[in-house]
């Protein structure tokens, strides 16, 4: 078992969050304290659930989790967006993270289900 905090899912969840954190108090009040707010925690829910899964046998409950989150803070991101509180750029930045975060995640998540299919056929 890795140590979480040197897996890439858990460097790039931990990114997101720094530049999440950095750009807020840049985000108008009303926001920042209700989607804002909502963000970060849903990040920080991400970063719980990858150090779970890391030191869990049955990881793929957990990541499934994970991947439902992610969703929803590409939907407050993307609404952040729309509602012009951060810029086309920033988003874009953000997309490109949390894309990875995704692929990373699609990855782990094949890769559980063909350890478990291994594990089932022995």
């Amino acid at each position: 078992m890795a140590i979480y905090t040197n897996l890439p899912i858990y460097k790039a969840s931990y990114s997101l969050l720094l530049d999440i954190n950095r750009m807020m108090p840049n985000v108008p009040r009303d926001c920042r304290y209700t989607i804002g707010q909502e963000l970060r925690k849903k990040i920080m829910e991400i970063i719980v659930l990858i150090y779970r899964a890391n030191r869990t046998r049955d990881k793929l409950s957990t990541i499934v989790k994970m991947r439902e989150s992610l969703l929803e803070v590409q939907v407050y991101i993307r609404l952040m967006c729309d509602m012009k509180y951060i810029s086309e750029r920033k988003y874009i930045n953000f997309v490109e993270q949390t894309t990875s975060m995704s692929k990373q995640l699609s990855a782990w998540e094949k890769s559980e289900i063909s350890r478990r299919d291994a594990r089932t056929c022995v």
